[in-house]
């Protein structure tokens, strides 16, 4: 259909809008527009006439309909598909950037769900770095303040990890959150952008090597107070027990996940990691070994295969500094025979790294071949074992204020469990299914 031909369909949906507009009826709209998405989606092709006759501030919310629409409806087989999502893409931004702060706070959660769409569509065409500073701009405009999460934090994250480009998250994701979406009275904040955001704000950190902070992100994510066990959820819990045992060489125990509530449920679909913890904790490489076999399609669907090599290297680091409380010194061919690794150079490499971290403490000496073992500085004379700490009470504090937080937006909000059971969880996380466990 050539898309400079009128439309009588599309004009008089034009007249219709600007009449609710002009009226002030707003609900009205808003039941009409529901009802047009059919008539848009046969005419996508002439839709750029709608855009053109509708004024962006009188009609906001018509505009971002019609976007969504273009965003969502089957592409006009006459148009590359690169062209078609990068002009989409581009009308989005304008509208972004046209539009006040009060007028795009209004339309967060529509504006949201029509980025998901076109972040989805960029990626299709292998262009879904194009989405980050749409997205940044969005999300700066919807903030009031800098420690405001918003609909778009985890959509920010998910263009992030699909562009492989991390970086533009951490300024996001470093800042501490105190407000939900805005801290007007009476405004709900869909719990499914919280969770999102921290399950893949936890994702990033850990491709980072930030452990640390994803073990708090997941954390966050599973400790928050829900009648249900969504998805995100089930997957924040198989990334915590692979990241913690990699940081902390043990799983800790979370208050609100108690073992018979991992009995019960998280067990049938957690199996492949609740199997790992004790594997890790044996020392026995060929047990952990014989365990990640078992297993090993399980992790390649899950997107964990990269943690679960760290596990690995995390338990020959874990029986090197058990060699360090029996030994004063060795030869580096015996220990890496004792540690199961294949070459003196590997074990060196594991050597060296712990020596410049701090895991251990001692010298090499390569003509000999032979590592000899130190005793460790008083556990807190030394300033950076302070500084330690003292991050890891800040953190807990933040932790804990976010979490608390949190429950009580949920608390205010009683529709999420309906919601939680009946809408997809709001971003892809590697598996289709968007089933909730009951808890």
């Amino acid at each position: 259909m050539d898309s400079d031909m009128a439309v009588p369909q599309l004009d008089q949906f034009v007249l219709t809008v600007r009449n609710f507009v002009n009226s002030g009826e707003n609900r009205e709209l808003n039941e009409y527009l529901s009802k047009q998405t059919e008539t848009l989606q046969k005419y996508v092709s002439n839709l750029d006439s709608v855009l053109e006759a509708l004024d962006v501030h009188e009609n906001s919310v018509t505009v971002l309909t019609v976007l969504g629409i273009k965003a969502t409806a089957q592409k006009p087989p006459d148009i590359p598909g690169v062209q078609y999502h990068t002009a989409i893409a581009t009308q989005i931004n304008d509208f972004v950037s046209t539009i006040s702060e009060e007028e795009l706070r209004v339309l967060a959660d529509s504006l949201a769900t029509v980025m998901k769409s076109m972040l989805t569509n960029l990626g299709e065409i292998e262009k879904p770095m194009s989405a980050i500073p749409i997205i940044r701009r969005a999300i700066c405009k919807l903030q009031e303040k800098p420690y405001q999460l918003t609909q778009l934090h985890c959509l920010l994250c998910q263009a992030c990890l699909m562009s492989n480009n991390l970086k533009p998250a951490l300024s996001l994701l470093d800042q501490d959150i105190y407000v939900l979406g805005t801290d007007e009275s009476g405004v709900a904040f869909d719990p499914k952008y919280f969770l999102n955001y921290y399950y893949l704000g936890g994702v990033i950190y850990a491709a980072m090597k930030n452990y640390s902070k994803a073990i708090t992100f997941f954390e966050i994510a599973l400790t928050t107070l829900l009648p249900l066990l969504s998805q995100v959820m089930v997957e924040s819990y198989k990334k915590f027990v692979l990241v913690s045992i990699i940081h902390l060489g043990a799983v800790p125990s979370l208050p609100k996940l108690s073992p018979a509530l991992i009995e019960r449920v998280l067990k049938p679909v957690c199996q492949a990691y609740l199997d790992i913890i004790p594997a890790y904790q044996s020392g026995d490489y060929e047990e952990l070994q014989r365990t990640i076999t078992k297993y090993h399609d399980v992790y390649i669907r899950d997107n964990n295969k990269g943690l679960v090599k760290q596990v690995i290297k995390a338990l020959h680091r874990k029986n090197i500094h058990k060699l360090t409380n029996t030994f004063l010194n060795m030869s580096i061919s015996d220990l890496a025979q004792r540690i199961n690794l294949p070459n003196i150079a590997e074990a060196e490499e594991y050597l060296l790294t712990m020596i410049e971290s701090g895991e251990i403490y001692g010298k090499i000496n390569r003509k000999e071949g032979t590592i000899m073992f130190n005793d460790p500085p008083k556990k807190y004379e030394d300033p950076s074992v302070l500084k330690k700490i003292l991050d890891e009470v800040i953190n807990k504090i933040s932790f804990s204020s976010t979490v608390r937080m949190m429950d009580e937006a949920i608390l205010i909000n009683p529709s999420f469990v309906k919601k939680t059971t009946s809408e997809d969880d709001g971003l892809s996380l590697g598996q289709s299914s968007s089933k909730s466990y009951q808890t």
